[in-house]
């Protein structure tokens, strides 16, 4: 049985890091609004985003299955080593308007989180 304390614990142990935007530009690829303004474009627009708590926006967050059992065994293992390490990249998520977000990249680590019952933080890039 999973106490309280354990989860503070764990949740105050992990140091949530920027995404990588240069790595995440293939994913980002698939929205035409990021190929519009390239990569470059890409990568300034991401540096100029927020964060936000999962759970702010999980009714309106499209592209995502948080099922973590069926993922892909050499991610889902990706994830257990950095979250015993206690350091994870935020996932990353575009921002079209309040009612309508879509995860960008990160999908393991967050079905991963929030299997272990963590409000995780999201990396928001926002089109205006």
């Amino acid at each position: 049985m999973i106490k309280l304390v354990d989860i503070l614990k764990e949740i105050q142990t992990i140091q949530y890091t920027k995404p990588n935007f240069e790595f995440e530009w293939e994913e980002a690829g698939r929205y035409p609004e990021f190929t519009k303004i390239g990569k470059e474009g890409w990568i300034e627009l991401a540096n100029n985003g927020h964060t936000i708590k999962y759970s702010e926006i999980k009714n309106v967050l499209g592209n995502v299955d948080l099922d973590f059992d069926t993922l892909l065994p050499d991610r889902k293992k990706r994830f257990n080593q950095a979250y015993k390490s206690g350091k994870i990249e935020m996932p990353l998520v575009v921002k079209f308007s309040d009612n309508n977000y879509d995860l960008i990249g990160g999908n393991t680590r967050l079905a991963g989180l929030v299997s272990k019952n963590i409000d995780p933080t999201l990396w928001v890039v926002e089109l205006k």
